[in-house]
């Protein structure tokens, strides 16, 4: 699939490994042609423009961090990418991600440090039995060696890391690209002392330590005020919060009763803390969370992932902790 022009790729200086570039393009090609398999492109940029670039900007100008890659797995891979393949009479669509599909279920991938379970729980429940997830049953090691032994070219290939319209990973330049003025503002600390100037809301996120300032003590980012356009920091111990609100639901359980216990994952990097969670059917749903123990950087606009073992039960999008 195509989500933005291959002219970015040749304008803006790739720093990491991105998915959906020309690269990959090219290895797909060359894998459908070494197996038989049709080759279509997909070109999806008007609806990635729509769902996921704008979605990201409109996200950054409201102080909340964005997680794009969530959402793309809802509107694009497996919303108008799946849509296109079952429409051209495919039963079935797979994908190489590291997460397990059984009975209509989602579930974390066999290889934990690989689980990719926490991006795909975006995914309409009715679309997942429409879906294969064959690297979920292995390691990563595994795969590679299995396509190292099919002559597979991109065995060794390294992982994505950046978002595919930011390959350079700079997020400042996008901004100034588009013509979208980001003012600077005050830092302030939580007893009201002006230690310094930030460069825009939009770049930083809750639990952030650097700040290009010498405070003369170690600060973090605790919120983003957009009215004042100030970013507020504190000492790292007032970081951590004890309950957290969540909306924007994605169900896989037939129903939530009105409270549950879970394990709760609010960054792909962060470790799952147990929780106790009150289900209340308003605007759509929402989760009233408490946490076990208190816990690092609850950050408005990140997504928060519910399981039970491996399986997951919900997602949503973070409105508030405290």
């Amino acid at each position: 699939m195509k989500t933005v022009r291959d002219e970015l790729y040749i304008t803006k200086q790739i720093k990491h490994k991105v998915c959906c570039s020309p690269s990959d393009t090219f290895d797909a090609q060359m894998i459908a042609k070494k197996f038989g398999v049709p080759f279509k492109i997909i070109h999806v940029e008007d609806i990635f423009k729509e769902r996921i670039i704008n979605y990201f900007i409109n996200e950054n100008l409201i102080g909340r961090t964005p997680n794009p890659c969530f959402f793309c797995n809802e509107y694009i891979k497996f919303g108008a990418v799946m849509d296109v393949a079952l429409s051209d009479g495919m039963e079935y669509v797979a994908s190489g991600h590291y997460a397990r599909i059984i009975d209509g279920k989602l579930y974390k991938a066999v290889d934990e440090s690989k689980d990719q379970s926490y991006f795909l729980a975006s995914i309409k429940k009715e679309k997942l039995r429409r879906i294969i997830l064959p690297n979920g049953y292995y390691t990563k090691e595994e795969i590679r060696k299995i396509a190292q032994q099919q002559g597979i070219h991109v065995a060794q290939k390294i992982d994505s890391q950046d978002l595919c319209f930011l390959p350079d990973n700079d997020l400042k330049g996008f901004f100034r690209d588009l013509g979208i003025d980001v003012k600077p503002g005050n830092i302030i600390t939580t007893d009201g002392r002006i230690i310094g100037k930030h460069e825009g809301l939009p770049f930083y996120t809750i639990g952030q330590r650097k700040l290009g300032i010498a405070a003369g003590s170690k600060f973090y980012v605790r919120a983003k005020n957009v009215d004042g356009n100030f970013i507020l920091v504190a000492p790292i111990d007032e970081l951590y919060d004890k309950h957290m609100v969540v909306s924007n639901l994605n169900v896989y359980d037939d129903y939530l009763p009105n409270e549950f216990r879970a394990s709760v994952k609010i960054r792909k990097k962060f470790k799952e803390v147990g929780c106790t969670v009150q289900y209340k059917d308003e605007n759509g749903g929402k989760l009233f969370v408490t946490f076990d123990e208190p816990t690092f950087a609850v950050t408005p606009g990140q997504i928060a992932v519910f399981y039970d073992g491996p399986r997951v039960i919900c997602a949503g999008v973070i409105e508030s902790g405290k």
